[in-house]
């Protein structure tokens, strides 16, 4: 069967299956930039008003900058990519202040790649784009910055009409996606919903939501409960699985950096008549360890003691360790082995027996 040059493609007036089939393998392979947002995608961030979207973005748009390998649990391919975060509602310095405690936290060698890639729209630009003109400006600041990524800080700021009219909406939401596909580019932007009190997040609650949902390739909801308890749910992916069972619960700590801390019900977590949380698997990773204070394991040692109890993936598990040794609540003697942090000389009693 012949393999179709693309400007053949775009000569026929259509295709037969077999023609699409033969062009389809001259086509890169799909890849996913994060969780189930596939590279040059398009699609909203979404949630209530200081449910902690913007520190989201702002977090992940670093990970990506930097080249982590991961983000919350989720794989990310580690190489580091220009990002640049268009914030449209805040002014300028509260912004940066925000971004230097969080470029502070880091380590000189992310820092380094930080500084780099992670860009903004310059400093007179304008705060509201609505009209050609302020698209041009945007298409032109992005592709002078070279982004492979983008992020939009708000939506909200982009429409002249009601975003919860229909019209309007599908107006917006389709220019976006041009802005996307013309420029090939990975486009993620957020939008406030009314608030939701203590319910479940899903795409009703956003005013319109059959054109966000027909129009979106992502939908990634943030949620902040009357008791403060946060979470990230994954509520609508259009290349990827959307049924996650539960929930990722998170804290924002002083650095503005979120912390993740565990899978969750999110039925629970709206239930809960305090902050408490029913159960932090991470601690009872700590407190199996500090029981065991003469000892060391393996990864796959520990899983396979508290695999039972913790009930999680080897994947969540591993964030778990990751955690909890950033926070210094555990800690590894020796490559590859995790032990309480009153863990003494490796070479011990305890350590030789269970050898």
């Amino acid at each position: 069967m012949k393999i179709l040059e693309e400007n053949e493609v775009g000569q026929k007036r259509f295709l037969t299956l077999n023609e699409m089939i033969s062009y389809n393998k001259t086509q890169p392979k799909t890849k996913y930039l994060w969780n189930g947002i596939k590279e040059k995608s398009f699609g909203l961030v979404f949630g209530p008003s200081k449910s902690g979207k913007t520190i989201f973005c702002e977090n992940l748009a670093m990970s990506i900058a930097m080249g982590k390998k991961e983000f919350f649990g989720y794989q990310l391919d580690g190489i580091p990519k220009k990002v640049l975060f268009v914030g449209l509602e805040e002014f300028f310095q509260n912004r940066v202040e925000r971004n230097v405690m969080q470029f502070e936290s880091l380590i000189d060698s992310e820092q380094l790649l930080i500084g780099e890639n992670y860009r903004f729209q310059p400093i007179d630009f304008t705060r509201r784009i609505v009209k050609n003109v302020d698209y041009e400006n945007l298409i032109n600041t992005i592709q002078d910055s070279k982004a492979e990524v983008v992020f939009i800080d708000s939506i909200t700021r982009m429409n002249l009409g009601q975003l919860e009219n229909s019209a309007d909406a599908e107006k917006l939401m389709q220019r976006l996606r041009d802005v996307c596909d013309s420029l090939k580019i990975t486009l993620i932007c957020i939008h406030h919903t009314p608030k939701i009190g203590d319910d479940a997040i899903t795409m009703d609650k956003i005013k319109g939501s059959a054109v966000f949902a027909q129009e979106s390739d992502f939908a990634i909801g943030i949620n902040c409960t009357s008791k403060k308890n946060r979470y990230i749910k994954n509520v609508f992916f259009r290349y990827a699985q959307d049924d996650d069972d539960n929930v990722k619960e998170f804290v924002i700590d002083n650095d503005c950096w979120l912390n993740y801390i565990d899978d969750a019900n999110e039925d629970e977590i709206i239930a809960r008549t305090d902050r408490r949380r029913t159960n932090n698997k991470s601690d009872v990773i700590a407190d199996y360890l500090n029981e065991n204070s003469s000892i060391t394991f393996s990864k796959q040692e520990l899983f396979e003691k508290l695999s039972s109890v913790l009930g999680v993936k080897k994947r969540q598990y591993g964030y778990y360790l990751q955690d909890l040794e950033k926070k210094n609540k555990i800690k590894t003697p020796v490559l590859g082995y995790y032990a309480s942090v009153n863990y003494g000389d490796v070479k011990n009693e305890g350590d030789a027996d269970r050898k």
